[in-house]
């Protein structure tokens, strides 16, 4: 593919691939015929009379590939221009370039196009590339022939126009003008916010502003990227919010080449009938998905918890018939759920909300030991959870055994700390963190990130070393480290430091309002760094430090970590008002994996598909389980597919039907097209000639 990554998302139109061209039998078979290419002329013009050979099947005109010295497409490059409802084709011709310096028409032995998603391709004489959408990009014609090889690109570009209902046709052509005013009214946006990093696979982003009239002006929502833009035309009344339709969305983002997505946001006030330029934000698509499942706690009603699906509409899941659970935890295979319910009651303590460990995504109970879970972790492969407080223990989530002698549940508390809480184990397996504090679980004040080896195998904690001391490293009133997640290559912890760690201290009041940040700090024990663009993402003053319980989705994705956290902010004019525990929703950001010494943040989205009217908080991330390929599992993108690839509505590997082109993997020669007079050199498809 174009860009490695891309080929996984996309929905493939068809699995040729690559085509394997059948020859004939030498100079016999010259388009022009005997006396009709001069190819002792050394003309290249295509005059009549003097015009280059046409040369078919195996041999050269003289019967020998020896005296051709390269290989070459005309056109180089051909773009197509599409909107929607047409398709247009594209045709290459490919030349042969001999020793005496004259060229002639030939037929290539081999052909691919590394893009079939953008084109479907015919092969002959010429080489014929039909596109019909829906993505745009750039795809590569790789040929051989005579042992040469010759590439040209083709450059689909696609341009989409919506237009809402009611929406006069002068308006449409103001909003289309060139160099409008600056908008005196509308000069920037509530949300989302610039700079933002999004993923595939997510919901269309709810633009929001703020609109000066109540109805009837007009706004162009205008999308723009290399080969691609979308421009949507709405009817907007206050408070102002649209969104691209998701089928759109869906397509310009999968057709995203790495280059920065840029929105902006026109208006046409019916009343002046003056159009202006309003708003303008850049983004970055990380060429990665994050669907797959969030399993967050809401403390509103029930204090039930939930399960959703980013990016694919469906409403959220009510687990367990709406029990309350509180403190929980989820594996990062995404197989196991550990939770305390209330009034499951404990054996151990007088508390009544006990672990319960569940199998995902079924909710089935797998154990309920009755052991006190006021705090809960649960291993990578799901097979064992920490619980309790000081002291905390090692249990079997499938017999519910207290495992014994771990190490854990004999650490010493150091002067000063009376609770250890808030466990995590690292995705490697490898490691293990929780927080020392100066209080209960919700209200403690200051709190000390520690940091231990741990052994699946021998079931033990050791060495542990202590990292980010809320005392020492960060100002009064904002020392209680709390909620520790690893990054997924188990390099890193985010947490939060706050005034109180529950980031809600006072039992969860909606109109409590606490103060938080999140941050960040090597495992090797550098200092904290605070994630600012995330903590800050919003340009209102008010939204700043009120940014909870980070966690890290166990995988990294599209080049960058993932970690959804709990914040007070306001979303645009949708969920609004005074900052406080009511106001609690699950928001989402990009971390750079290259972290220095400084902020490697970027700008939050709000996770759209959660319950927007509930205090939502604690999400944990459960990875999305591939379609199998064998079968051909029904699918609609590409990234749902174990290979990466759907065509047609199944999943598929294209490498069963498809050798490898020029530069491809190869572990044999037969494993690339043309395997005759290509060969397998240092693991990549090259020609003899190379």
């Amino acid at each position: 593919m174009a860009r490695g990554s891309l080929g996984a998302v996309l929905l493939f139109s068809s699995l040729l691939v690559a085509v394997a061209v059948a020859c004939g039998s030498g100079a016999g078979n010259s388009k022009f015929g005997p006396g009709t290419g001069n190819d002792d002329s050394g003309t290249t013009d295509g005059t009549t009379g003097d015009g280059p050979m046409s040369i078919f099947g195996d041999g050269s005109a003289d019967g020998s590939f020896s005296n051709i010295t390269s290989l070459y497409f005309s056109p180089a490059a051909a773009s197509v221009a599409l909107n929607g409802m047409n398709s247009a084709s594209a045709s290459f011709t490919l030349w042969a370039k001999f020793a005496d310096g004259h060229t002639a028409q030939v037929q290539a032995q081999s052909l691919q196009f590394d893009r079939p998603d953008l084109a479907t391709m015919t092969a002959g004489e010429p080489v014929v590339l039909k596109a019909s959408g829906p993505y745009a990009g750039v795809g590569t014609v790789h040929a051989i022939y005579a042992g040469q090889s010759a590439t040209a690109t083709l450059t689909v570009q696609m341009s989409i126009a919506v237009v809402g209902t009611g929406v006069p046709a002068s308006a449409i052509t103001a909003l289309g003008g060139s160099s409008l005013p600056q908008d005196p009214a509308v000069t920037s946006l509530l949300y989302p916010y610039d700079k933002t990093v999004w993923a595939l696979g997510l919901t269309s982003p709810l633009v929001m502003w703020n609109a000066p009239n109540p109805s009837g002006d007009v706004y162009r929502l205008h999308y723009t990227q290399k080969n691609y833009s979308y421009d949507g035309y709405f009817l907007v009344a206050a408070p102002a919010q649209i969104s691209a339709d998701q089928l759109n969305w869906d397509r310009l983002t999968a057709s995203n080449g790495g280059d920065p997505l840029v929105l902006t946001l026109s208006r046409w006030d019916a009343a002046t009938m003056t159009a202006y330029s309003s708003a303008k934000e850049s983004w970055t698509i990380a060429p990665a998905s994050l669907q797959g499942a969030i399993y967050y706690w809401t403390t509103s009603g029930t204090g039930h918890m939930s399960r959703i699906q980013p990016g694919t509409g469906a409403m959220p899941q009510i687990l367990n018939s709406g029990t309350c659970m509180g403190c929980h935890a989820v594996s990062a295979d995404g197989s196991t759920l550990v939770a305390s319910v209330e009034n499951e009651g404990s054996t151990d303590n007088s508390d009544q909300r006990a672990w319960v460990s569940y199998d995902l995504p079924a909710m089935t109970i797998r154990k309920e030991p009755h052991l006190f879970g006021g705090n809960v972790s649960v291993t990578p492969d799901g097979k064992y959870t920490v619980f309790g407080t000081a002291p905390m223990h090692l249990g079997d989530t499938t017999t519910g055994a207290e495992i014994m002698n771990s190490g854990i549940e004999t650490y010493t508390l150091d002067p000063g700390y009376t609770t250890l809480a808030h466990p995590v184990f690292a995705p490697d397996g490898k490691h293990f963190a929780a927080v020392e504090s100066n209080n209960v679980w919700h209200i403690w004040t200051v709190g000390q990130l520690v940091l231990w080896d741990y052994s699946e195998s021998a079931q033990t904690f050791t060495t542990p070393t202590k990292l980010a001391n809320g005392a020492t490293q960060f100002p009064a009133g904002e020392q209680a480290v709390a909620y520790p997640t690893f990054s997924p290559d188990s390099k890193w912890l985010a947490f939060h430091v706050a005034d109180y760690a529950g980031g809600c201290h006072d039992a969860c009041n909606a109109t409590t309002a606490d103060v938080g940040a999140i941050w960040l700090q090597s495992v090797a024990g550098a200092a904290p760094i605070r994630q600012t663009q995330l903590t800050d993402s919003s340009p209102n003053a008010v939204d700043h430090d009120i940014s909870f319980e980070p966690t890290f989705n166990p995988v990294l994705r599209g080049g960058y970590y993932w970690v959804v956290f709990t914040s007070m902010r306001n979303w645009g004019n949708r969920v609004t008002g005074t900052p406080n525990c009511g106001q609690k929703r699950l928001w989402v950001a990009a971390i750079d994996p290259t972290t220095g010494t400084t902020d490697a943040s970027h700008p939050a989205f709000f996770l759209q598909g959660q319950e927007e009217a509930t205090m939502n908080m604690r999400g944990f991330w459960a990875l999305a389980a591939c379609i199998p390929t064998k079968g051909g599992g029904a699918c609609v993108n590409g990234f749902q597919c174990c290979s990466g690839f759907c065509d047609m509505g199944s999943c598929v590997d294209i490498g069963m039907v498809a050798c490898m082109g020029l530069g491809g993997a190869c572990k044999t020669a037969a494993d690339c097209c043309n395997s005759s007079i290509v060969q397998c050199v240092g693991g990549k498809c090259q020609t003899t000639a190379q």
